[in-house]
């Protein structure tokens, strides 16, 4: 199964273009051509991540090989005007945000990358007095991700409750009707067996433990700034430490200028620092109080949970994002301002399929270039045909059925 990413409105470059005297001139009536395959980026990183042997990486470069061709064909880009088509693939990683509990170990998916398209305007410019002609520079590109169901998949916006720590949980794609005969969901649009099943339901009482662990984290960084303050303010406060240190202070103070002053003003530091750290730790110092709140937050969360029937522990968890507290953003009833969240079912995919296989085909994006009025792909000599403008015609031409043909 092959599944495209379409991240419209990355812009790259691939070339450097330097146009002296003159603006560019794009010729937007000029016969493009489509250039070799650029091949396929797989760094030891992903191909570790993923247990990509060197021959699964070459039967997946095979996979996005037959999508180029089926490009290619697309009527819409096919015998490209006005811009030239460069298109390449990718081995990507698997764990983006980390490895996430509950998600298969490396080998336990199939392969995940992406292929990408790129049209690139045709264009003249002056160098040095002389007229050069090019076709690369920068462009609106467009990927199609293979297998990624990561918490790419989610629609926009991210649970801030959630933090920093590895989960794979998202705001539930939900379906917008369809473009160019795709299903549409959210901002992407998915070729697959069957859309809907690439997700499941995230549990209230999963979404709990996400937040737990998040807390959890706070929790354990502000006790080591307590600990480390502790530690200090012990061995300022030792008597042992403090006869090495003032052995050592007698001994430097003797190269000093002034001995008594020098003797003076380290003592001071060191009472300053104590009584510094002494406030800190105290019940209503900044280091203590943080603590204490991180715990008040971790004990929130622990007892609703415990609270929680089984029934509720099951149903599916939404997320409210301005609601007024913790209990008013972590809902189960998704309504108006409470979106359902989800997490990969890695249970989807056929296992009996080569790793290599696509399964899934992802086109991303939809509303940076192909739903809204394309203001970057505009030119001095009016719009040009390349960037969002082919991206758009190839989605709309190429050959789905085609695709699905090869979806395991």
């Amino acid at each position: 199964m092959m599944r495209l990413s379409f991240t419209l409105g990355a812009a790259i470059t691939l070339g450097c273009v330097v146009a002296a005297a003159q603006y560019p001139k794009y010729l937007v009536d000029s016969p493009g051509v489509w250039k070799p395959w650029k091949g396929l980026t797989a760094i030891q990183s992903a191909r570790k991540e993923q247990a990509a042997t060197p021959a699964l990486v070459k039967a997946f470069e095979a996979e996005l090989l037959a999508l180029n061709e089926i490009a290619k064909r697309a009527p819409g880009v096919a015998a490209p005007i006005g811009f030239s088509v460069e298109t390449w693939g990718s081995l990507d990683n698997s764990t983006p945000y980390g490895h996430a509990p509950g998600q298969p170990a490396p080998g336990g998916l199939p392969l995940m990358g992406s292929w990408t398209f790129g049209a690139f305007p045709i264009f003249e410019y002056e160098r040095g007095g002389t007229i050069l002609r090019s076709d690369t520079g920068e462009t609106q590109l467009q990927y199609f991700a293979i297998n990624q169901i990561t918490r790419d998949l989610g629609e926009p916006g991210k649970v801030t409750e959630f933090g920093q720590v590895d989960h794979d949980a998202f705001r539930q794609p939900l379906r917008q009707g369809e473009f160019a005969g795709i299903p549409r969901y959210g901002d992407q649009l998915i070729i697959a067996r069957d859309p809907e099943k690439l997700w499941v339901p995230l549990t209230l009482r999963a979404a709990l433990d996400i937040l737990a662990l998040a807390r959890e984290t706070t929790v354990a960084e502000r006790q080591e700034t307590v600990d480390r303050m502790t530690t200090r303010l012990a061995t300022l406060r030792d008597p042992a430490w403090r006869a090495a240190r003032a052995k050592e202070d007698q001994a430097t103070a003797g190269n000093m200028p002034n001995p008594g002053q020098f003797l003076t003003q380290v003592a001071e530091a060191r009472k300053i620092e104590e009584d510094a750290l002494t406030k800190e730790l105290s019940p209503t110092g900044e280091a203590a109080r943080a603590l204490a709140e991180a715990r008040r937050a971790l004990d929130e969360v622990t007892s609703w949970a415990a609270e929680l029937s089984p029934a509720d522990q099951a149903a599916q968890a939404c997320y409210a994002e301005k609601g007024a507290n913790l209990r008013a953003k972590f809902r189960t009833v998704a309504s108006a301002g409470c979106h359902p969240l989800a997490r990969p079912n890695y249970g989807y995919f056929d296992k009996s399929a080569p790793r290599s296989a696509a399964q899934v085909v992802l086109i991303r994006g939809f509303d940076r270039c192909l739903n809204t009025a394309d203001q970057s792909n505009r030119q001095a000599n009016g719009p040009s045909p390349a960037g969002c403008r082919a991206n758009r015609a190839l989605v709309e031409t190429i050959d789905k059925d085609a695709i699905r043909a090869r979806i395991r």
